[in-house]
């Protein structure tokens, strides 16, 4: 119980605000590369996905290019040909695995399209979206230098469709897809977030020139007029607006995400837990509904966009509570200031402000 109202006390204040973060070592902002531009295949599991909606595409749309962006990482293919996989999908079937040909290929079924003539196996292998996904990639593969190919004529030396710039309207939808479902969402004019990450191998988990992000509440120990009784406040809270980008605040595992706490529900709403290594875990909270990009088992790097902030859970006004454990177990008697432990890792969060009404004492 404790820890379900960690956060409970904080109070947004939003007024304009510019604080520049100053790190030591390497400020270079480079983000992780998203799928369709190059880069290593990012790996999916169609059962959990990080998102159920993307645009129009549904659950069951989405599953399907999760296996086409399986197969393609199960052969060792890039990130390029994961979004080749969905953008030649979407153009053959919508995403949807068809039990019908059309005028030109009545034969035809599958995500993909792929005719009775013995090339793509048999009815059941072009009916399942893996394997169909697989022959595709397994034909994308001997094209010369489709690497280098425009995406639509890449698609085309594979599908031969009568138009090969057929494909090139669903590349801008199929690398939308591919980044949700990765976990690199573009929730606000594509951008990823990008936040400079210190030699330490640390970031901020907001962007600290945000405006009107402000420290709300510290950690330590939380007075009983705040909700009735005294207890161990165990994170920071940092005052930010509904939809505010959260980073991962270094590279390391998500070992839990909770997503069924919505607005003003119970104890810490949606949340997020990352695994670092070493013994060392943090913990993001009040995330907001349908706010959480990543699902248990992605491997994130620092600086990575996995949630949006929010006021799920027992909050009294939007904001993120940040926590901070060592010792292996996230449990309260394993988490530590994170003012201090981020200060150690040249992250200052005692640049921002203080709201003035904060219950607990300042460690800044």
């Amino acid at each position: 119980m404790k820890q379900a109202i960690a956060g409970a006390a904080a109070l947004v204040l939003l007024i304009p605000l510019l604080v520049v973060l100053f790190l030591s070592g390497d400020t270079s902002c480079t983000p992780r590369t998203a799928p369709g531009t190059g880069g290593t295949a990012v790996v999916i599991d169609p059962v959990s996905l990080p998102v159920q909606k993307v645009d129009n595409w549904n659950a069951t749309q989405l599953t399907n290019a999760a296996y086409i962006m399986k197969a393609a990482a199960d052969m060792g293919m890039p990130a390029k040909a994961q979004t080749i996989g969905v953008m030649t999908a979407i153009g053959e079937s919508s995403l949807n695995v068809m039990d019908r040909g059309d005028a030109t290929g009545p034969d035809s079924r599958g995500l993909f399209q792929q005719r009775a003539n013995g090339s793509w196996g048999s009815y059941e292998d072009r009916m399942d979206p893996y394997r169909s996904a697989s022959s595709f990639f397994t034909v994308l593969a001997t094209v010369d230098g489709w690497e280098n190919l425009e995406p639509t004529i890449a698609a085309h030396r594979v599908q031969r469709n009568a138009d090969p710039e057929h494909y090139a309207k669903f590349w801008e939808p199929a690398t939308k897809i591919t980044a949700a479902l990765a976990g690199m969402p573009l929730p606000e004019g594509g951008s990823q977030g990008c936040v400079a990450v210190d030699a330490s191998g640390w970031t901020s988990p907001l962007d600290l020139a945000s405006p009107g992000l402000m420290i709300a509440d510290f950690y330590g120990a939380r007075p009983a007029d705040v909700i009735g009784y005294a207890y161990k406040h165990n994170g920071v809270d940092l005052s930010t607006p509904v939809g505010t980008k959260i980073h991962a605040a270094a590279a390391g595992t998500v070992t839990k995400v909770v997503t069924d706490q919505g607005f003003s529900k119970s104890g810490l709403g949606n949340l997020i837990i990352v695994s670092h290594g070493g013994g060392i875990s943090t913990r993001y909270h009040h995330i907001k509904d349908e706010g959480v990009l990543v699902a248990v088992g992605d491997r994130v790097e620092a600086g990575d966009v996995i949630a949006l902030s929010g006021n799920s859970g027992t909050s009294t006004g939007p904001h993120l509570h940040y926590t901070v454990y060592v010792g292996g177990d996230t449990k309260e008697a394993n988490a530590v200031d994170p003012i201090t432990f981020m200060q150690d890792r040249n992250i200052n969060f005692c640049t921002l402000p203080i709201w003035s009404g904060h219950s607990v004492a300042s460690t800044c």
